[in-house]
């Protein structure tokens, strides 16, 4: 799967006859879908090219805990740095396709940046929830796993460690605050639709600033858009009050020290973007006046696909704030 030198495929071959070694990437899939062949990481992923890889089935180890990420990557040329997007699917969408995931693969292979598709624990009770939220409340666990990805694949490919990202659905579009507020320092930007974080969040600190991009249909019935909400009793213990969209977005350009904002909105759309922030991040908001939970092709005549990449690659982390 991956162009290596010669020494580097007489350790592959090595690799792939010993079996499985903790804490390596799985790269290929065997016939019943499960991740099997192991690749060894490079002294310096950057003197090597990159080949095409679509929807890889990849298991890495964290802290002992085999977790599971489809992996797509754009081909390149040997010095290209590559940014990563991570994409959190939505509750119970495990085994689903991610939205519109064939046209960010495209865009990927277009503007060299790897997409990984993280699937969540499938051990976890309904309680205990897909995606672990409010992180003091619950654990690091899913944290954890999203490091475990950069770093994984950073020992493999030519990683730009200013240029990552988060996005999500649902459930998932919920955990990149879990991103935003606990993995600021690494990562640069996260943009999500339908989601929302606690009013109360047990701890939210910024080491950086970071982008947030927040898409949200106003006529979402279940995660509502005006109205704050208990989550459902008896599931994710401890994650508390849920925010209405506006107090979030004000949550956020607040927290960022934000000193601008610029409203625009039509039959349509509200658009609001609150700038001149902490670090030149943005804070950046769509509210879709005619719309629910269902992600949508398109805003505002944009693909959603297209429109959370720009925002994304507006960001990249001073090299010396990136570890």
């Amino acid at each position: 799967m991956f162009m290596r030198n010669p020494a580097n495929a007489l350790l592959l071959g090595l690799l792939l006859i010993l079996g499985p070694t903790s804490g390596c990437l799985g790269g290929s899939s065997s016939d019943d879908g499960s991740a099997s062949a192991l690749y060894p990481s490079l002294e310096d992923p950057c003197l090597s090219p990159s080949l095409q890889v679509s929807q890889e089935q990849t298991t890495i180890l964290v802290e002992g805990v085999e977790r599971t990420f489809r992996l797509s990557v754009p081909s390149s040329d040997a010095g290209t740095g590559l940014a990563l997007v991570i994409a959190f699917h939505g509750g119970t969408d495990s085994q689903e396709d991610f939205a519109q995931q064939e046209q960010f693969d495209q865009l990927g292979e277009q503007e060299k940046f790897i997409m990984a598709y993280a699937i969540a624990d499938q051990e976890r009770t309904a309680a205990e929830g897909e995606w672990y939220l409010n992180t003091a409340a619950t654990s690091m666990d899913d944290n954890n796993f999203s490091e475990a990805i950069v770093d994984e694949l950073s020992a493999v490919y030519c990683v730009d460690q200013s240029r990552l990202y988060a996005i999500g659905y649902s459930l998932g579009a919920m955990f990149t605050y879990e991103i935003a507020c606990q993995l600021n320092h690494r990562f640069s930007a996260v943009a999500s639709f339908a989601g929302t974080m606690p009013v109360s969040p047990e701890s939210c600190d910024l080491d950086s600033g970071i982008g947030i991009m927040h898409i949200h249909g106003k006529l979402d019935y279940i995660i509502y858009y005006h109205t704050d909400w208990e989550w459902k009793e008896g599931e994710h213990e401890g994650v508390g009050t849920m925010s209405e969209v506006p107090a979030l977005i004000d949550y956020w350009a607040d927290k960022a020290d934000c000193q601008a904002m610029n409203e625009n909105s039509d039959l349509f759309v509200e658009h609001i973007v609150h700038n001149d922030c902490v670090d030149e991040a943005r804070i950046e908001h769509y509210g879709l006046e005619l719309n629910d939970h269902t992600w949508p092709s398109e805003i505002d005549g944009t693909p959603t696909y297209q429109l959370m990449w720009e925002f994304l690659s507006d960001f990249s982390r001073p090299d010396d704030a990136s570890s």
